[in-house]
């Protein structure tokens, strides 16, 4: 669908129309960078991909740590709290994106934007965050597969093993065949959680015999609603900012999308509202159903820490309890695919955007980034293997924390990318109100999203000086903080030895986002000449189809 030519070394691409219809071409006019990336991932296929990445660990099982410490109405306020800053990041990524879809992503924005140091301390953290997150979710799968004891005769070093075998075969085919694979992996997500949101609403309406009638809002007096104070919520951010995460590297999908902007256009809101369906009402559901001092919640071990199996469990359903672990278990192995993927092109990233060495950056002749996913994929394999030595809840309690710190900051980054974007435009007289994609009431609400995010982290650095149940000490800081000092080092250091400059907005070059304006003139065109004229829904009924379905 795409071809690629060689000029003075500089990959030129013809990429796809908008048009609605994939496979229809149109030669985009003035070069476009591919970086040796193959254009061949659809709308469906990125779609369900960045969806399908935040439904693992973090939702499944990251929930039952975030009730056990908060309560439900902790969980409530933090998992609805993070939703709003969720919903902040994907508008902000949605109009520089769809502006200029191009390989590298928010690296590239940041570096562009705000300043090449940033660019580097931004990308470095986000790849940071994805190597952890591969470690994190084989330790969830591990967990997973001990609800069934005949599993126990397996070594928990041959598991580690076979998961990182199958992670990585996923990811060695062409990024067209992971994307078939994880577009069904992540249909079975949402199969999975369609079907406890029905059972949790049946649950605490008192529709399955066992609950002795209706269970409502019973658990918010009995025990209460929330527990250990700012100290819990505090908790409950960590696995919000965990369970959320994913949904910004559409940014870096983008690279490999056919007709990158009317995907991306199409994307942004129905993975957004998806999200917040399935997270904001799976958690409220959960709070009604499971009480957070329920003994197997303190004491689960493995997937019976879940609070949807102890749910199931406590209605006396316990065919269902397997059916659902069994999908709790493919979709943890989906996302530690996806971490390998988006963790490799985020290095690459860096690479393309010349932050790091161009070795890193190496593809072969099908786009794939060989050195990135050997790299990734080994430092964070290795990092699996500490379950060998270590309880498993201790593990995960490392990696889920240094995650959400690490997706905080890099959610702060974004803010500020969009606010320098929009200065950028300004500074050039382009209206952002011709933008394919506009993110409305910016960059108010970014400066409202960079407050509220240091609220956030500031609660965290409490939780990470005093942690539950041991003293503080620079191991405890250090277990769950480490991404932090990490970033300011990492921007330091790189500033200082490159001497780089904070970018003027005046000088960002947008002549790239030039090349994706002239296709869509010439799609337009094509669709006078054909006499496209479809009746034109009213502007509530297209609002609301651009909002849930794009």
């Amino acid at each position: 669908m795409a071809t690629q030519d060689i000029k003075g070394g500089v990959d030129l691409e013809n990429s796809v129309s908008g048009s609605d219809q994939e496979g229809v071409t149109t030669s985009i006019s003035a070069p476009v960078d591919t970086a040796g990336y193959d254009r061949s991932l659809t709308k469906r296929q990125i779609m369900m991909m960045t969806f399908g990445a935040g439904i693992g660990t973090g939702l499944w099982v990251g929930t039952g740590t975030a009730l056990k410490y908060a309560g439900p109405g902790g969980i409530a306020v933090a998992y609805t709290i993070v939703a709003s800053i969720v919903y902040l990041q994907y508008v902000s990524i949605g109009e520089m994106t769809a502006y200029r879809p191009v390989h590298g992503g928010f690296i590239r924005q940041f570096s562009e934007y705000i300043d090449p140091a940033m660019g580097f301390a931004g990308g470095i953290n986000f790849w940071f965050e994805w190597v952890m997150i591969i470690p994190a979710e084989i330790t969830a799968a591990i967990s997973v597969l001990k609800f069934w004891p005949a599993t126990d005769v397996v070594p928990i070093a041959a598991y580690i093993t076979i998961f990182l075998a199958v992670m990585a075969l996923a990811n060695i085919f062409p990024v067209k065949f992971y994307g078939h694979v994880e577009y069904w992996m992540s249909l079975i997500k949402c199969s999975a959680i369609i079907l406890m949101i029905f059972f949790l609403f049946i649950m605490t309406s008192g529709g399955i015999p066992a609950t002795n009638g209706p269970i409502e809002f019973r658990y918010w007096k009995n025990p209460g609603a929330f527990h250990n104070g700012m100290k819990g919520l505090a908790k409950a951010f960590v696995q919000a900012g965990f369970s959320f995460g994913g949904g910004e590297h559409i940014a870096i999908i983008a690279g490999e999308a056919i007709s990158p902007r009317g995907t991306i256009k199409k994307t942004i809101y129905p993975i957004f509202w998806r999200m917040f369906t399935f997270f904001v009402v799976n958690i409220w559901l959960v709070g009604m159903c499971v009480p957070y001092n329920d003994h197997d919640l303190i004491n689960g071990a493995g997937t019976l820490g879940s609070p949807f199996v102890i749910a199931i469990e406590r209605a006396g359903v316990m065919w269902l309890a397997h059916i659902i672990n069994g999908f709790i278990f493919l979709t943890v192995i989906s996302c530690g695919i996806t971490s390998v993927y988006v963790a490799s092109r985020s290095l690459t990233a860096l690479s393309d955007t010349n932050l790091i060495h161009p070795y890193f950056g190496k593809k072969d002749k099908q786009g794939r980034p060989y050195v990135s996913l050997i790299i990734s994929t080994a430092l964070g394999g290795g990092l699996c293997y500490l379950n060998c030595n270590s309880k498993a809840a201790i593990v995960y309690s490392w990696f889920s924390a240094l995650v959400s710190i690490a997706g905080f900051i890099n959610w702060g980054c974004i803010f500020v990318s969009h606010i320098g974007f929009r200065r950028a435009l300004k500074a050039q007289g382009i209206d952002h109100r011709s933008l394919p994609f506009i993110a409305h009431f910016s960059p108010y609400l970014q400066y409202g999203g960079l407050v509220i995010l240091t609220f956030i982290l500031g609660c965290l650095f409490y939780l990470s000086i005093f942690p539950f149940g041991a003293k503080g000490s620079a191991k405890s800081f250090f277990a769950s903080y480490l991404a932090a000092p990490l970033f300011v080092f990492d921007y330091v250091v790189y500033k200082i030895y490159y001497k780089t400059k904070v970018v003027n907005p005046a000088e960002v070059d947008f002549s790239d986002a030039r090349a994706f304006d002239e296709e869509d003139r010439l799609k337009a065109e094509q669709d006078a000449q054909n006499g496209d004229m479809k009746q034109r829904k009213s502007p509530w009924v297209q609002t609301l189809k651009n909002l849930v379905l794009g």
